[in-house]
């Protein structure tokens, strides 16, 4: 019998695939499928998959295989109803089973609960939390923070995700609109607003209605009309928040307030929370949508707590000696230097203008790349945010990149890159999204930071995913070598391990 005994935390099972692994009461590892499949958000329900990829990671994490998962937690959709819980049950037990050779009743964690108990292990000082999700919200307050104390109907932010569809954005995609609200002007708030009000089932084309004007197709430059509405929706969105925010501070100084729904992925959101509640104090998780219910679930349904704050570094990692493996298959032509000598190294390239891929640890859980899996550019370069946007992520022009600094350097602590800082001297007004690291929390890129400080006198590095565009971050190596030789990346860095392309 297995000395060890372990739970598995699952979600997004049709979409969104994620999975934890507890000991006990430890939460020791969490990936999302898609970083290990390459496709984004990929679930698993009727994909005709050999097994999930997801899983066997955590199994193999665990050392003692299938035999030792003594329970199985899946936490539903906001949304589900009962047949499709009681369906997708029925599918994961007949997966997990076939698949994985796992024969356990699988526990069902309310979506809500899950959330919020995930958000206090992060934010275990908080007062309170509060969850907004597409279709409810709901608070808790710190005599059991996973308990749901209030909750009710709210389906603001379902409608705002299907109006973005005006703007020819995919369900998706709906980061995309506070990147367009940034250049526009929020006009039509008026009407954006009665048809949220309305609750109408087809908010899109009551907005075609509302405003004279049809969808943009997918692909379409969006005019200075379309980006008048895209700051309108946000600005409906950010005051409907805003209201439910203050209902449940009310008017309380000092309070501290953990936010979780993936609708908080929005640094412009966070941003206006923050101004507008300046004696308050919120956090948000590193995963605060979906993905971190099968975080979440475990906790809620066992009552388990995380006695350390959990970082986001939760995935695979690999050895030097894995590396080493895929560059000789791939023929890689690399080099290896000592930790110093990699510091100058990307400092050198860093000064001259180059994209560096940087793969070093455990991979990040959750959307944001924090420091594991990035790709780091000089702000100083006049041409950085072109070039990503260019020769890597092949994206609109005004799309925002986010940037990390020093945690004592740093106008505020962002460590998820939940809140945004301007950088007038390289980015002009346009807001930045900002991370901020600590000796503890991530020493290695700490370093980095100091390295590059001292030699140049920039604060900050640009930051963004280790990933060509429309695709998940890349998480193993033979991934990330396939990132660098496919994109515009000049360099690569992993485990001390340098590949270039010059």
């Amino acid at each position: 019998m297995p000395d060890k005994h372990y739970t598995l935390g699952l979600s997004g099972l049709r979409s969104g695939f994620a999975v934890s692994l507890f000991e006990d009461e430890s939460l020791l590892f969490a990936i999302e499928e898609d970083k290990l499949r390459r496709f984004k958000g990929v679930g698993i329900f009727e994909s005709g998959m050999p097994e999930s990829r997801a899983v066997a990671s955590a199994l193999a994490f665990a050392g003692g295989g299938s035999d030792s998962v003594e329970r199985v937690v899946y936490t539903p959709p906001i949304d589900a109803e009962s047949n499709r819980i009681a369906e997708d049950v029925s599918f994961l037990s007949g997966f997990l089973d076939r698949c994985h050779s796992i024969a356990v009743d699988i526990a069902v964690a309310d979506h809500e609960a899950a959330q919020m108990a995930f958000a206090a292990s992060v934010a275990p000082e908080a007062n309170a939390v509060l969850m907004v999700g597409k279709t409810r919200i709901a608070n808790g307050g710190s005599d059991g923070m996973g308990a749901i104390r209030a909750a009710s109907h709210f389906d603001v932010v379902r409608i705002v995700e299907r109006l973005s569809g005006f703007l020819g954005l995919a369900p998706g995609q709906i980061h995309h609109l506070e990147n367009m609200a940034l250049i526009g002007e929020p006009r039509f708030v008026d009407r954006v607003d009665e048809v949220i009000a309305a609750g109408v089932a087809a908010p899109v084309e009551a907005l075609e209605r509302a405003l004279g004007k049809p969808r943009l197709r997918p692909g379409h430059k969006a005019s200075s009309a379309y980006l008048d509405v895209a700051a309108s929706i946000q600005a409906v969105l950010i005051q409907r928040i805003r209201g439910v925010v203050s209902s449940v501070i009310g008017g309380k100084a000092g309070y501290h307030l953990a936010l979780c729904g993936g609708v908080f992925h929005s640094w412009s959101l966070n941003d206006a929370l923050a101004a507008e509640f300046p004696d308050n104090r919120f956090s948000i998780s590193f995963a605060p949508g979906n993905a971190g219910c099968a975080i979440g679930g475990p906790m809620a349904l066992t009552g388990a707590t995380i006695g350390n704050r959990p970082l986001p570094f939760l995935g695979p990692s690999y050895s030097r000696e894995d590396v080493k493996a895929v560059l000789d298959n791939c023929k890689g032509r690399y080099e290896f230097h000592p930790q110093s000598e990699i510091m100058n190294t990307v400092c050198d390239a860093l000064e001259q203008g180059k994209m560096v891929g940087w793969f070093g640890g455990r991979c990040e859980f959750g959307l944001r790349a924090l420091g594991a899996r990035s790709v780091f550019t000089n702000p100083a370069n006049p041409y950085a945010c072109d070039n990503l946007s260019s020769y890597l992520k092949k994206r609109p022009s005004y799309m925002s990149y986010g940037v990390v600094m020093r945690e004592e350097a740093a106008p505020m602590p962002s460590p998820f890159m939940s809140r945004s800082t301007k950088l007038p001297e390289y980015f002009g007004d346009s807001p930045v999204r900002l991370q901020t690291v600590s000796r503890t929390s991530s020493p290695v890129i700490h370093q980095l930071l100091d390295y590059f400080g001292d030699r140049t006198g920039v604060p900050a590095l640009l930051n963004t995913s280790l990933n060509y565009f429309d695709e998940p971050i890349a998480c193993t190596p033979r991934d990330a070598v396939k990132t660098f030789f496919a994109s515009g990346l000049d360099m690569l860095v992993m485990e001390n391990f340098v590949l270039s392309k010059s």
